[in-house]
């Protein structure tokens, strides 16, 4: 789901960057608990290092995990170690349907779960200043932002993932389509998510569309006015900005498009103030 760890990041750093998001150690969240999984593969290692490799979808219900072969064979052997370690002698919490509390000012979370107006591979994000945002891994694009609250996860929680969370918030910006792209007619192939790193809290989501290798990272503006969209990419050709359908957008080297010299690395500002 990220960028490969060095071989000595020790396991708990290597679940909190790459697993937190999904797995929490005795409660079910969008994947199961470590304690379960503990209790499907603690006597079988090369089984457990097959699915991180190679995981398919089980569970109608669940989003499908993403491949973590970038962790490499080592890093993974050692992560089944600590995972059987961590859980040992812990019995697994009931899910309440609590909410989601809003993260703390100076902190940043990530939560990948079932939200409105998104595919079931929505990933919600909260920055500081009550900004909050849907991605949707799916399409590989920005959906919308808002502000206030954060999720209330209840409803998907007692729905065992057949409901969608609630934003607790007002949407204050909205992308019918994805803010940038080459302009071309869209091929069949779609869109490839290829994960996300983290960084200080905040992700940087990974993926391919229309041919062109993507990174986009996603801050607040101190002001609490919009987003600035930090993009990397390895297009040769001009980018075109599709306006949202609610906010405005604007790019780093103005106009409605980004120069073919420019397109390796530029940023995007969306505003609804």
């Amino acid at each position: 789901m990220v960028a490969p760890l060095a071989s000595a990041e020790p396991p708990q750093k290597v679940f909190e960057t790459n697993c937190s998001a999904c797995h929490a150690v005795d409660q079910k969240l969008v994947g199961p608990s470590l304690i379960e999984i503990a209790g499907i593969y603690g006597k079988d290692q090369k089984g457990f290092l097959a699915w991180c490799m190679k995981p398919g979808h089980k569970r109608p219900d669940a989003i499908e995990m993403p491949s973590m072969a970038h962790l490499g064979t080592p890093t993974l052997t050692e992560l089944h170690a600590w995972i059987l370690k961590t859980t040992s002698g812990k019995k697994e919490k009931a899910t309440k349907g609590e909410f989601i509390e809003p993260p703390p000012k100076d902190g940043p979370q990530i939560q990948r779960i079932f939200l409105p107006d998104s595919s079931p591979a929505a990933i919600a994000v909260a920055l500081p200043g009550k900004i909050s945002y849907c991605f949707d891994a799916a399409e590989c694009r920005l959906r919308y932002v808002w502000t206030g609250g954060f999720i209330d996860g209840a409803p998907y929680w007692k729905g065992n993932g057949s409901s969608q969370a609630t934003i607790t918030g007002n949407v204050v910006y909205r992308e019918t389509t994805a803010a940038i792209g080459t302009g071309k007619s869209p091929t069949s192939a779609a869109p490839k998510f290829l994960g996300y790193s983290v960084k200080d809290g905040l992700p940087t989501f990974r993926y391919v569309r229309e041919g062109v290798r993507y990174t986009e990272t996603i801050h607040a503006l101190s002001d609490g006015s919009g987003i600035e969209r930090e993009f990397t990419t390895d297009a040769s050709v001009p980018l075109t900005l599709t306006p949202p359908a609610r906010g405005t957008l604007q790019s780093s080297t103005g106009g409605l498009t980004v120069p073919a010299d420019h397109a390796k690395s530029f940023t995007l500002t969306s505003r609804w103030k």
